[in-house]
């Protein structure tokens, strides 16, 4: 519960975090980004934060006293703070040619609970947004947002307990899937009322995104969908389809909690758009 209810207070302000950065002419090069967001983050904001390239992804790193208060909701100070630092990144990024791919930002509490909050975005999501490419609603569900307790962040100002790593777009769609399938089970009004939802697991793995849940159906509503398998494969293919990805050959589906398995080709994927 913990855990759904700060999620909730991420995606209802993450748009609001990159208004006002695009249309920036071309000035910063992948060898310079490291030291340029450090410098710009540190000289406009008094913020010095962690900055590594790999490959295509950027990831900043954010050590902070605490994250949250005691009733559970995010610092207003240190939100604050955490804005300024991705308005300042995107900034950099959208003023690049070429851009990298993906920023991962991890602010974490380093001196009270120990809690890793990370969003991870697909740089040219920002882009369309700004654009009006692509609704409010819509662009913070294609942001990644992880919070977790992470006991190794106590303590840690250099980001040592952070697992870097260059960020596939096979991996950040299947990390996207499982997050729209929480939100729809968890928080949909239609459906949270009726399905219980215990569980929800994706991964991409030889060529296949494997789908694994636990999603009952709990009480019936009049508008209640009765096909959870269909539920789920319309995420998916919607998902899929919006970043025009290709490079897999079918989804698996299996929900325990009914014991159903759907097996889908990129073909039969296309059915439920």
């Amino acid at each position: 519960m913990r855990k759904v209810q700060i999620t909730v207070i991420v995606i209802s302000i993450i748009t609001t975090l990159l208004s006002g950065c695009l249309f920036i002419k071309p000035t910063y090069t992948k060898e310079k980004i490291v030291e340029t967001i450090t410098n710009l983050c540190e000289v406009e904001y008094s913020i010095k934060p962690k900055v590594w390239l790999l490959g295509e992804t950027v990831w900043v790193y954010m050590p902070l006293p605490k994250l949250i208060t005691k009733d559970v909701q995010f610092d207003k100070d240190v939100f604050e703070k955490i804005n300024k630092v991705m308005i300042g990144a995107s900034r950099v990024l959208l003023s690049m040619k070429p851009r990298p791919q993906f920023m991962a930002l991890v602010a974490s509490d380093t001196e009270e609970y120990g809690i890793d909050y990370t969003v991870i975005t697909w740089i040219p999501d920002i882009v369309k947004y700004q654009l009006q490419f692509v609704s409010r609603d819509e662009f913070f569900r294609r942001n990644i947002i992880r919070v977790e307790e992470s006991p190794a962040a106590l303590g840690d100002r250099e980001g040592v307990h952070l697992k870097k790593e260059d960020i596939k777009l096979s991996e950040f769609l299947g990390e996207q899937i499982k997050q729209r399938i929480q939100l729809k089970f968890n928080l949909d009004p239609g459906l949270k009322e009726a399905f219980k939802s215990e569980d929800v697991r994706v991964v991409f793995d030889k060529d296949i995104f494997k789908i694994t849940c636990n999603i009952k159906l709990v009480k019936v509503f009049p508008k209640t969908p009765m096909n959870t398998q269909d539920e789920i494969a319309k995420i998916a293919a919607y998902t899929i389809q919006q970043y025009d990805f290709k490079d897999f050959l079918m989804v698996e589906i299996e929900n325990a909690a009914t014991g159903e398995k759907t097996d889908l080709s990129r073909i039969a994927l296309k059915d439920f758009l």
